[in-house]
Protein backbone atom coordinates (compact mmCIF):
# COMPACT_ATOMS: atom_id res chain seq x y z
CA UNK A 1 0.00 0.00 0.00
CA UNK A 2 1.70 3.38 -0.77
CA UNK A 3 0.20 6.13 -0.59
CA UNK A 4 -3.51 5.23 -1.71
CA UNK A 5 -5.66 2.78 -1.28
CA UNK A 6 -4.30 -0.46 -1.53
CA UNK A 7 -3.27 -1.09 -5.49
CA UNK A 8 -4.89 -4.40 -5.69
CA UNK A 9 -8.64 -3.13 -4.93
CA UNK A 10 -8.47 -1.35 -8.56
CA UNK A 11 -7.39 -2.29 -12.18
CA UNK A 12 -3.69 -2.03 -12.81
CA UNK A 13 -3.35 1.23 -15.17
CA UNK A 14 -5.91 2.98 -12.83
CA UNK A 15 -3.45 2.06 -9.22
CA UNK A 16 -0.44 3.44 -11.32
CA UNK A 17 -2.40 6.69 -12.22
CA UNK A 18 -3.61 7.18 -8.73
CA UNK A 19 -0.40 6.70 -7.47
CA UNK A 20 1.15 8.82 -9.75
CA UNK A 21 -1.14 11.82 -9.47
CA UNK A 22 -1.28 11.26 -5.53
CA UNK A 23 2.81 11.87 -5.73
CA UNK A 24 2.93 14.53 -7.61
CA UNK A 25 0.59 16.48 -5.44
CA UNK A 26 2.35 15.87 -2.90
CA UNK A 27 5.87 16.69 -4.17
CA UNK A 28 6.95 19.69 -6.14
CA UNK A 29 9.07 17.28 -8.67
CA UNK A 30 6.58 15.19 -10.37
CA UNK A 31 9.36 12.42 -11.67
CA UNK A 32 9.54 11.39 -8.54
CA UNK A 33 6.41 9.73 -8.80
CA UNK A 34 7.86 6.83 -11.38
CA UNK A 35 10.07 5.97 -8.46
CA UNK A 36 7.51 4.06 -6.82
CA UNK A 37 5.70 1.97 -9.53
CA UNK A 38 8.38 -0.90 -10.32
CA UNK A 39 8.83 -1.79 -6.00
CA UNK A 40 4.71 -3.28 -6.12
CA UNK A 41 5.04 -4.57 -9.53
CA UNK A 42 7.44 -6.95 -8.79
CA UNK A 43 6.73 -11.09 -8.12
CA UNK A 44 5.62 -12.84 -5.16
CA UNK A 45 6.52 -17.02 -5.26
CA UNK A 46 7.48 -15.80 -8.78
CA UNK A 47 3.97 -15.00 -9.74
CA UNK A 48 3.05 -12.16 -11.15
CA UNK A 49 0.39 -10.44 -9.57
CA UNK A 50 -1.04 -8.73 -11.77
CA UNK A 51 -1.67 -11.09 -14.18
CA UNK A 52 -4.76 -11.99 -12.78
CA UNK A 53 -7.39 -11.19 -10.58
CA UNK A 54 -6.70 -10.07 -6.95
CA UNK A 55 -7.95 -12.29 -4.84
CA UNK A 56 -6.84 -15.63 -7.51
CA UNK A 57 -2.97 -13.54 -6.96
CA UNK A 58 -3.76 -13.92 -3.64
CA UNK A 59 -4.81 -17.96 -3.76
CA UNK A 60 -2.06 -18.51 -5.88
CA UNK A 61 0.96 -17.36 -4.21
CA UNK A 62 -0.38 -19.01 -0.93
CA UNK A 63 -0.96 -22.39 -2.69
CA UNK A 64 2.80 -21.90 -4.64
CA UNK A 65 4.39 -21.21 -1.13
CA UNK A 66 3.25 -23.92 0.27
CA UNK A 67 4.27 -26.50 -2.97
CA UNK A 68 7.36 -24.89 -2.76
CA UNK A 69 7.66 -25.84 0.42
CA UNK A 70 6.52 -29.72 -0.06
CA UNK A 71 9.56 -30.30 -2.16
CA UNK A 72 11.88 -29.96 0.86
CA UNK A 73 9.47 -31.80 3.01
CA UNK A 74 6.76 -34.18 1.22
CA UNK A 75 5.55 -35.70 4.41
CA UNK A 76 4.31 -32.70 5.98
CA UNK A 77 1.20 -30.84 6.27
CA UNK A 78 0.67 -27.47 5.29
CA UNK A 79 -1.70 -25.00 6.17
CA UNK A 80 -1.80 -21.68 4.60
CA UNK A 81 -3.66 -18.48 6.09
CA UNK A 82 -4.03 -15.76 3.29
CA UNK A 83 -4.81 -12.10 4.98
CA UNK A 84 -5.62 -13.89 8.78
CA UNK A 85 -6.92 -12.35 11.68
CA UNK A 86 -5.65 -12.90 15.40
CA UNK A 87 -8.04 -14.88 16.19
CA UNK A 88 -7.55 -17.18 12.78
CA UNK A 89 -3.88 -17.09 13.79
CA UNK A 90 -4.25 -18.61 17.09
CA UNK A 91 -6.35 -20.87 16.44
CA UNK A 92 -4.20 -22.09 13.37
CA UNK A 93 -1.13 -22.54 15.92
CA UNK A 94 -3.19 -24.20 18.52
CA UNK A 95 -4.19 -27.00 15.71
CA UNK A 96 -1.31 -27.38 14.59
CA UNK A 97 0.59 -27.92 17.60
CA UNK A 98 -2.02 -30.19 18.81
CA UNK A 99 -1.31 -32.24 15.55
CA UNK A 100 1.81 -31.97 15.77
CA UNK A 101 2.60 -33.13 19.10
CA UNK A 102 6.41 -33.57 19.83
CA UNK A 103 7.11 -32.94 16.22
CA UNK A 104 8.82 -29.00 14.68
CA UNK A 105 6.21 -26.75 13.57
CA UNK A 106 7.04 -24.33 10.88
CA UNK A 107 5.58 -21.05 11.17
CA UNK A 108 6.29 -18.74 8.04
CA UNK A 109 5.04 -15.11 8.14
CA UNK A 110 4.74 -12.84 4.71
CA UNK A 111 5.08 -9.12 6.22
CA UNK A 112 4.92 -7.21 2.74
CA UNK A 113 2.54 -4.32 2.67
CA UNK A 114 2.18 -4.08 6.31
CA UNK A 115 3.79 -1.85 8.57
CA UNK A 116 7.27 -3.23 10.16
CA UNK A 117 7.17 -4.81 12.97
CA UNK A 118 7.27 -2.89 16.34
CA UNK A 119 10.48 -2.48 18.77
CA UNK A 120 9.10 -5.28 20.90
CA UNK A 121 8.97 -7.20 18.02
CA UNK A 122 4.99 -7.23 17.28
CA UNK A 123 3.83 -8.46 13.76
CA UNK A 124 0.67 -7.03 12.15
CA UNK A 125 -2.31 -8.73 11.45
CA UNK A 126 -6.26 -7.51 10.56
CA UNK A 127 -9.08 -7.10 12.48
CA UNK A 128 -12.02 -9.04 11.37
CA UNK A 129 -13.60 -6.07 9.21
CA UNK A 130 -10.32 -5.69 7.33
CA UNK A 131 -10.26 -2.07 8.30
CA UNK A 132 -6.94 -1.64 10.15
CA UNK A 133 -4.09 -3.64 11.26
CA UNK A 134 -3.86 -5.42 15.00
CA UNK A 135 -0.13 -6.19 16.66
CA UNK A 136 0.54 -9.27 17.45
CA UNK A 137 2.78 -9.96 19.76
CA UNK A 138 5.97 -12.46 19.81
CA UNK A 139 5.22 -13.64 23.03
CA UNK A 140 1.59 -14.09 22.11
CA UNK A 141 2.50 -16.28 18.98
CA UNK A 142 5.43 -18.37 21.42
CA UNK A 143 2.42 -19.54 23.74
CA UNK A 144 0.33 -20.67 20.79
CA UNK A 145 3.17 -22.16 19.16
CA UNK A 146 4.86 -23.96 21.87
CA UNK A 147 8.33 -25.92 20.88
CA UNK A 148 9.81 -27.56 18.89
CA UNK A 149 9.66 -24.89 16.01
CA UNK A 150 11.05 -23.14 12.89
CA UNK A 151 10.00 -19.28 12.09
CA UNK A 152 10.71 -18.00 8.82
CA UNK A 153 9.79 -14.31 9.03
CA UNK A 154 10.50 -12.19 5.59
CA UNK A 155 9.11 -8.62 6.38
CA UNK A 156 11.38 -5.93 7.02
CA UNK A 157 13.43 -5.10 9.79
CA UNK A 158 12.69 -8.58 10.87
CA UNK A 159 15.87 -8.47 13.48
CA UNK A 160 13.49 -6.52 15.47
CA UNK A 161 11.50 -9.82 16.16
CA UNK A 162 14.14 -11.90 16.85
CA UNK A 163 15.31 -9.74 19.10
CA UNK A 164 12.04 -9.57 21.17
CA UNK A 165 12.41 -13.12 21.28
CA UNK A 166 15.85 -13.58 22.63
CA UNK A 167 14.78 -10.91 25.27
CA UNK A 168 12.06 -13.14 25.82
CA UNK A 169 13.24 -16.73 26.79
CA UNK A 170 17.30 -14.67 28.16
CA UNK A 171 15.38 -13.85 31.61
CA UNK A 172 14.45 -17.34 32.40
CA UNK A 173 17.73 -19.34 31.72
CA UNK A 174 15.44 -21.70 29.66
CA UNK A 175 16.53 -23.39 26.57
CA UNK A 176 14.14 -23.11 23.69
CA UNK A 177 13.92 -25.37 20.85
CA UNK A 178 13.74 -22.76 18.38
CA UNK A 179 14.74 -21.79 14.34
CA UNK A 180 14.34 -18.44 14.04
CA UNK A 181 15.45 -17.15 10.45
CA UNK A 182 14.91 -13.42 9.86
CA UNK A 183 15.20 -12.10 6.60
CA UNK A 184 17.26 -8.53 7.45
CA UNK A 185 18.26 -7.03 10.84
CA UNK A 186 16.23 -5.02 12.67
CA UNK A 187 17.59 -1.40 10.97
CA UNK A 188 17.36 -2.75 7.51
CA UNK A 189 14.52 -3.14 4.98
CA UNK A 190 13.77 -5.80 2.16
CA UNK A 191 15.83 -5.58 -1.27
CA UNK A 192 13.47 -3.12 -3.43
CA UNK A 193 15.12 -3.84 -7.08
CA UNK A 194 12.29 -4.94 -9.71
CA UNK A 195 14.30 -7.44 -11.03
CA UNK A 196 13.84 -9.73 -7.88
CA UNK A 197 10.78 -11.27 -6.03
CA UNK A 198 9.47 -8.89 -3.08
CA UNK A 199 10.15 -12.05 -1.71
CA UNK A 200 13.75 -12.61 -1.58
CA UNK A 201 14.41 -13.90 1.08
CA UNK A 202 11.70 -16.75 0.78
CA UNK A 203 12.72 -17.41 -2.77
CA UNK A 204 16.36 -17.95 -1.73
CA UNK A 205 15.28 -20.51 1.43
CA UNK A 206 12.80 -22.72 -1.28
CA UNK A 207 13.94 -22.03 -4.50
CA UNK A 208 17.66 -21.31 -3.68
CA UNK A 209 18.90 -22.59 -7.41
CA UNK A 210 16.59 -20.35 -8.82
CA UNK A 211 17.22 -17.26 -7.29
CA UNK A 212 20.90 -18.02 -7.01
CA UNK A 213 20.85 -17.86 -10.35
CA UNK A 214 18.55 -14.71 -11.15
CA UNK A 215 20.73 -12.81 -8.58
CA UNK A 216 23.83 -14.04 -10.29
CA UNK A 217 22.75 -12.78 -13.95
CA UNK A 218 21.48 -9.77 -12.58
CA UNK A 219 24.23 -8.61 -10.32
CA UNK A 220 26.79 -10.41 -11.14
CA UNK A 221 28.97 -10.83 -14.26
CA UNK A 222 26.03 -9.44 -17.09
CA UNK A 223 26.31 -6.27 -14.99
CA UNK A 224 29.62 -5.76 -15.74
CA UNK A 225 29.30 -6.58 -19.56
CA UNK A 226 31.52 -9.51 -19.89
CA UNK A 227 29.00 -11.99 -20.58
CA UNK A 228 28.60 -15.72 -20.03
CA UNK A 229 32.03 -17.23 -21.57
CA UNK A 230 33.80 -15.02 -18.89
CA UNK A 231 36.05 -16.88 -16.58
CA UNK A 232 34.31 -14.85 -13.98
CA UNK A 233 31.34 -16.49 -14.34
CA UNK A 234 32.39 -19.81 -14.86
CA UNK A 235 33.77 -19.38 -11.09
CA UNK A 236 30.92 -17.80 -9.69
CA UNK A 237 28.44 -19.93 -11.15
CA UNK A 238 29.89 -23.43 -9.81
CA UNK A 239 29.78 -22.69 -5.85
CA UNK A 240 26.84 -21.70 -6.62
CA UNK A 241 25.58 -24.83 -7.50
CA UNK A 242 27.23 -26.59 -4.69
CA UNK A 243 26.40 -24.46 -1.85
CA UNK A 244 22.45 -24.29 -2.53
Amino acid sequence: MILVADPFSMAPQKALESIGKTLSVQYERPVIKFSWIPLWKRMECWIDPFSMAPQKALESIGKTLSVQYERWQPRARYKVQLDPTVEEVKKLCSTCRKYAKTERVLFHYNGHGVPKPTASGEIWLFNKSYTQYIPLPISDLDSWLKTPSIYVFDCSAAGMIVNAFTELHDPSGLTRDCILLAACESHETLPQRAEFPADVFTSCLTTPIKMALRWLFELGCYSSGRGMSSPCCIWCLFPILIIV
